[in-house]
C-alpha cells in the first residue's frame, strides 16, 4: 500500500509544485510577523494582548504549512475539486486506503520541510530566543508545535476529503472559530500557548514534546480511520 501511496504523493506534488512556491511565500510572511511578535514578548515590550495575537497566529497558520496552495485549493467552492478527484480515482484501481495514505504522506512531508524552515529561520534571526533556549531546548519547543500542527492539519484533510466543497467551506469557518475560542479562553485565563511551550522547553521537558507527538500520532490515526469510513459512505457526485 505504501508504495502506491508514495506514487500518489509524488504525482500530487508534481502537478502542484507551483503551489509550493505560494506556500513558501506564506511561510516567509508568517515567519516575519511571528518573529516580530515573539521578539516583543521575549524583550517584554508587548502587552498581554500581543501574546493573544501570536497564539492565534501560531494556531491558525502552522497547520497550513502542510498544504500546497494550488488552484485546486482555491476552486473547491465552485467546482468541488476534491470530490471530483476522489470520484476520478474511484474509476481507477486505487483503493480508499491508498488515497488517504498518499494524501497524508504528502501532508507530512510538506509540513516537515516547512516546519524546519519556519523554526530554523526564527531561531537564526532572534538572538533573544537563542539566549533563552539552547539548541536542545529549542528542539523541544519546535517539536511541541510540530505535534499540534500535524493533528490540526489532519483535521483539515478530513474535512477536505470527507465533505463536498461547500460544506468544507463552512467547516473551515467553524474550524477557525474553534481556534479563536480556544485562544480567547487561554487569554481570559491569563495563559498563553506560546508562553507555556517556551517554559516547557526552558525546563527541558522532553516529556511534553513526546506527549505532543504521541497525541498527534493517535489523533491522526483516529482521523484516518474516520476518513476511511466517511469516504466509503459519502456521495462523490453532489
Amino acid at each position: 500500500m505504501w508504495q502506491d501511496a508514495w506514487r500518489i504523493a509524488k504525482y500530487e506534488f508534481r502537478i502542484s509544485w507551483r503551489g509550493y512556491l505560494i506556500t513558501l511565500l506564506l511561510l516567509a510572511y508568517t515567519s516575519f510577523f511571528s518573529s516580530v511578535m515573539l521578539y516583543g514578548h521575549l524583550v517584554n515590550d508587548e502587552e498581554f494582548r500581543m501574546e493573544w495575537n501570536i497564539d492565534l497566529g501560531y494556531l491558525c497558520m502552522l497547520p497550513l504549512f502542510g498544504f500546497l496552495m494550488n488552484q485546486t485549493m482555491f476552486r473547491y467552492w465552485k467546482e468541488d475539486t476534491y470530490s471530483r478527484k476522489l470520484a476520478e480515482w474511484h474509476t481507477m484501481p486505487i483503493g480508499v486506503s491508498q488515497i488517504i495514505a498518499g494524501r497524508m504522506l504528502l501532508l507530512i512531508l510538506v509540513l516537515l520541510v516547512n516546519w524546519i524552515l519556519f523554526f530554523g529561520i526564527q531561531y537564526a534571526v532572534l538572538e533573544e530566543l537563542r539566549a533563552r533556549l539552547d539548541p536542545a531546548e529549542f528542539v523541544i519547543y519546535a517539536l511541541i508545535w510540530l505535534g499540534y500542527s500535524l493533528f490540526a492539519a489532519a483535521v483539515v484533510v478530513y474535512m477536505e476529503l470527507g465533505f463536498p466543497g461547500r460544506v468544507y467551506f463552512f467547516l473551515c469557518f467553524v474550524y477557525v472559530f474553534v481556534i479563536g475560542l480556544v485562544t480567547l479562553t487561554l487569554a481570559l485565563s491569563g495563559r498563553s500557548a506560546i508562553v507555556m511551550s517556551l517554559e516547557a522547553a526552558a525546563d527541558r521537558s522532553w516529556e511534553t514534546a513526546a506527549l505532543s507527538l504521541a497525541a498527534a500520532a493517535v489523533g491522526v490515526a483516529g482521523l484516518v480511520a474516520l476518513l476511511h469510513r466517511r469516504i466509503r459512505r459519502r456521495s462523490l457526485w453532489t
